[in-house]
């Protein structure tokens, strides 16, 4: 028994410094793999909120214009222009359309 122990012993160590180098390379493999998928979700994460946020502008930007039509609607044409609501209203989509503009 002592020299089956003795041949396994001898068979591992000749193999080990083989199969140690093949395994140092699988992790620094892993490691760059795990830092490039790290790099992508990233990006997906970036372009993620940024589509959001443009998604939310665009929507209040919609409400703004639903506003602007009640207050067209209700407001003669004379007194568009110098209807505080309707510039108000305006200036806030036009600021809206800014920010919109700038994400892309």
């Amino acid at each position: 028994m002592a020299k089956k122990n003795d041949g396994l012993k001898e068979m591992l160590d000749k193999i080990w410094p083989k199969t140690k180098k093949e395994l140092e390379k699988g992790i620094v493999e892993a490691k760059k793999m795990l830092g490039k998928g790290e790099k992508y979700l990233k990006q997906v994460s970036e372009r993620g909120v940024i589509k959001t946020k443009k998604l939310s502008l665009g929507l209040k930007k919609e409400k703004l214009y639903y506003d602007l039509g009640k207050a067209l609607a209700k407001t003669q044409a004379s007194e568009w222009p110098a209807n505080r609501k309707i510039s108000s209203l305006l200036g806030q989509i036009k600021n809206l359309d800014q920010q919109i503009r700038k994400i892309k």
